[in-house]
């Protein structure tokens, strides 16, 4: 029987052989030989002595700094009587997040079983189910609420372009009510911002702003028929690039003042929007060359398509350019977003007080002498809850876009 008879016959080589790796028996592999044997052994041993450490240091160590500080950790000094001005943003996340998660994503059960669990543990240890706590589970709530009327909304009633125009227009509006929410009124003044707030909102900032940035610059850079914008976006990004970021923060904190036109106060603006900016302009430059991957990436012979079906520049860069470039790099795109969420802890160094900031300040205090290793810990294991949330929402969406599993 020839290959091409085959059930999997639509598939290639190498898939059709990781495929038939997939289905067996993976615990037939652990010891098939004596060295297969050896190291199952010992990476069993590293494994259960690493476990062991972990256990008992969770067990021995003072977690009382963390008790103490934990609204320092989440916002800082923002003060109480504006905590309000947060948590609308907050719910307004949630809400999309459910509503995207149900009408493109579709995780399992056990996903948001263990979403929900994990959600009642930070209310019940980090908020002691006070008001704030109830914040919280308002939007838990707002979230599973969410995920509920665009399932119901798409499987039963049909509703999935409605659903999707109020999710996508949900995103869109974000950060702007985020922005409007922070700055109206007598808000307080960015001075008193602080904690994991800080970091999220500098990478969210940076990331939403940055990314269609980075989409002209590699559009820029990629042109042949306009000569000045490709050199100027070659400039740009090559200029950025070539220096560190933290260098770009320092010029950020005592030069971008005397550059910033005097419009509507930018040139005294204080300190964290001139982080922002750095950021964003930051993360264009770098998120350029990744979309400029895609874009080469994509075979001749689609540009060739487009034009023979009388396809303006625009459509085509909107219809199959941009979708397959961005398909392509999600990967990319990812880790360069992980990167960015952990480069922000180092505006600590330009008095911007963000969560590793207050954890240096809390260790450092004489009640909580000796606690350095619990508070790093801490900060480290929030980074990782954010970094491990992106990640596999990306993972989500590669295995629903076609690109595979990792």
């Amino acid at each position: 029987m020839s290959i091409n008879s085959q059930p999997n016959s639509n598939f290639s080589l190498p898939q059709r052989l990781l495929m038939a790796y997939e289905d067996s028996d993976a615990k037939s592999q652990l010891f098939k030989t004596k060295l297969h044997t050896a190291i199952t052994l010992a990476t069993l041993i590293v494994a259960v002595w690493a476990l062991y450490t972990i256990v008992q240091f969770l067990i021995n160590a003072d977690w009382q700094v963390i008790i103490d500080k934990r609204r320092a950790f989440m916002i800082g000094r923002y003060p109480e009587e504006h905590v309000w001005r947060i948590w609308p943003t907050v719910w307004m996340f949630a809400g999309v997040t459910g509503l995207s998660s149900a009408l493109w994503l579709r995780p399992g059960r056990r996903v948001l079983i263990s979403l929900i669990i994990t959600g009642t543990i930070i209310s019940y240890l980090f908020l002691e189910l006070d008001s704030n706590a109830l914040k919280f589970g308002y939007g838990l709530l707002t979230g599973v609420f969410g995920y509920a009327l665009a399932y119901f909304g798409d499987t039963k009633y049909k509703l999935f372009p409605i659903l999707a125009k109020i999710t996508i227009a949900g995103w869109i509006l974000l950060i702007p009510t985020m922005l409007v929410l922070l700055f109206i009124g007598d808000a307080p003044t960015t001075n008193y911002w602080g904690g994991l707030f800080v970091n999220v909102i500098l990478a969210a900032i940076a990331i939403v702003i940055g990314t269609p940035l980075a989409v002209v610059l590699a559009l820029g850079r990629t042109t042949k028929g306009y000569p000045a914008i490709q050199i100027l976006s070659t400039s740009l990004i090559e200029i950025v690039r070539g220096a560190p970021l933290i260098a770009w923060l320092f010029m950020g904190r005592f030069v971008l003042p005397f550059i910033l036109p005097s419009w509507f106060g930018l040139n005294e603006a204080d300190v964290i929007i001139r982080t922002m900016i750095i950021l964003i302009i930051f993360n264009a430059a770098y998120t350029a060359e990744v979309v400029r991957g895609g874009l080469q990436a994509i075979p001749k012979g689609q540009y060739e398509a487009a034009d023979s079906i009388g396809f303006t520049y625009f459509q085509t860069l909107r219809l199959i350019l941009l979708p397959q470039a961005l398909r392509a790099v999600l990967p990319s795109l990812i880790n360069q977003y992980i990167g960015l969420f952990k480069d922000t802890t180092l505006v600590y160094l330009i008095s911007v007080v963000d969560v590793l900031e207050v954890g240096r300040k809390a260790f450092n205090e004489l009640a909580y002498g000796g606690t350095a290793l619990e508070v790093l810990v801490f900060v480290g294991f929030l980074f990782w809850v954010v970094t491990w949330s992106m990640s596999n929402l990306s993972k989500k969406v590669e295995e629903n876009l076609g690109l595979g599993t990792r």
